[in-house]
């Protein structure tokens, strides 16, 4: 019997265009796969960053050939940009520093001038990182041309107290810069670097809580994009430059705590997105600008400790959006204006210790939203025109204390805010003011005639009694 003939191939496995297919596929694997890997210079970069600055010791042997196929907390890998580098190769593109679950950072750990050789790096973050008061670290940079090609937008240091030196006039070179925070580095000195203002790509600048001085650059109103601008807590001096009402777009002013004189400047109108500025603890003194009811967005306004010295404007009543409203210690005079009482939004009123007199406005009482009022350490007389409804709001966020003229109608409505019990005579000679003026009105016109209105009182008769009701 002839033998059986061969069963024909079955599927297409067997076929040789698929044995080719499979061949070429593989070999496509394989070189994508290349390209995926980091590139070694730019894993080496990688490496001595991270022995410049973490406290793990075994951060270069787990890295592998390529640190980015496995991230750890700390590392953000992202394929290069168009234009950027090798198709489908990644790239380091973000790094933190300094909290867990981040890599901490080792007691001995240097700036990490290393991390601006990363070609792809957007973001780097130092956060409580140099610590150590036994290793004071500088705040260096790469020389300016090193930096002109980097693509850096966010630039954090943040909390390290053991970080000294100037701020690096190189940071002025990083030319894609947003965001720039170089704050509550106690050691950090010397002036702002007037190179800030060609970082037309900010859109945020913090170096607050620093030890700064000198002026505020004017330079800062070139950066038109900006949306905040916070230089609080360091010893800046001299006056607030006007270019700063150039910054159209800008929604927080911080200037608060530095040795600022001189005015507040007009061109701060001109500032229509604000909606939080801060100068306290400053210099400043004088009336403020005419225009502030046009900041339409404006919820805080926050300018306690200043020697402004002069009545309190009416038309801070006018500013719809307001919340906060703190004028504390700033040697305003006058009365209260009764336009405060418009504020609708408002939350929290302080005023004290200034040398306000008159009585306190009835239409405080209609700010359904004040939870905080603070009036006290001023020369305010008359009966607390609030209802019981009010002070119950309000409770233990009301102080009234140190207004020698102040009384309250009834004790048992609120338990303490400083003030003492009117009595019913003492209540009725403070609240009717339309019977004070119709009474002078007549002594005045009597007392032009060459005679006192019989019936009535002398001056210090009257003055007594009601000394002596109160």
């Amino acid at each position: 019997m002839a033998p059986a003939p061969a069963p024909p191939s079955s599927g297409i496995l067997a076929t040789a265009p698929c044995r080719r297919f499979l061949l070429l596929l593989l070999l496509s694997l394989r070189a994508d796969s290349a390209a995926a890997a980091m590139d070694p210079a730019e894993r080496e970069a990688l490496l001595r960053v991270m022995e410049a600055v973490s406290s793990d010791r075994d951060w270069r042997e787990a890295a592998g050939a390529d640190p980015c196929s496995s991230p750890w907390p700390g590392l953000e890998c992202k394929p290069a940009a168009p234009g950027g580098g090798a198709a489908g190769r990644m790239h380091v593109a973000r790094l933190d520093f300094g909290v867990s679950p981040n890599p901490t950072c080792k007691d001995t750990a240097t700036f990490p001038l290393g991390a601006f050789a990363l070609p792809e790096l957007r973001a780097l973050f130092l956060v409580e990182c140099f610590k150590n008061p036994d290793a004071i670290t500088a705040f260096t940079l790469p020389p300016a041309a090193n930096l002109s090609a980097s693509r850096l937008q966010q630039l954090s240091v943040r909390s390290n107290p053991s970080l000294s030196g100037t701020l690096p006039s190189q940071l002025a070179s990083i030319r894609s810069l947003q965001v720039l925070t170089v704050s509550q580095n106690a050691l950090i000195r010397g002036h702002v670097p007037e190179g800030l203002g060609g970082l037309t790509g900010l859109v945020h600048l913090d170096l607050s809580y620093n030890s700064l001085t000198g002026p505020i650059p004017s330079r800062l109103g070139e950066l038109r994009g900006l949306v905040g601008l916070d230089l609080s807590y360091n010893s800046l001096s001299g006056p607030i430059p006007s270019q700063l009402g150039d910054l159209a777009q800008l929604q927080k002013l911080d200037l608060s705590s530095n040795n600022l004189t001189g005015g507040v400047p007009a061109t701060v109108t001109r500032l229509k997105a604000l909606t939080f500025l801060a100068l306290s603890n400053n210099g400043l003194r004088g009336r403020l600008p005419a225009g502030l009811s046009g900041l339409r967005d404006l919820q805080y306004l926050i300018m306690e400790n200043n020697p402004m010295g002069v009545p309190l404007p009416s038309e801070l009543g006018n500013i719809a959006r307001l919340q906060e409203l703190r004028l504390a210690n700033s040697g305003y005079s006058g009365s209260i204006p009764e336009t405060f009482g418009l504020l609708s939004s408002l939350t929290t009123l302080s005023l004290e210790n200034n040398n306000l007199t008159g009585q306190i406005p009835a239409g405080l009482s209609r700010l359904k939203r004040m939870y905080h009022l603070n009036l006290s350490k001023n020369g305010l007389d008359g009966v607390v025109p609030f209802d019981g409804a009010f002070l119950r709001q309000l409770g233990r966020n009301l102080d009234l204390s140190g207004n020698p003229g102040l009384c309250v109608a009834d004790r048992a409505v609120v338990p303490d805010v400083g003030v003492g019990v009117c009595s019913d005579a003492a209540a009725s000679c403070k609240t009717s003011a339309a019977a004070e003026t119709s009474v002078r009105r007549v002594i005045g016109g009597e007392v032009a005639r060459g005679r006192w209105p019989a019936g009535l009182l002398r001056p210090a008769a009257v003055a007594l009694c009601c000394c002596l009701l109160l």
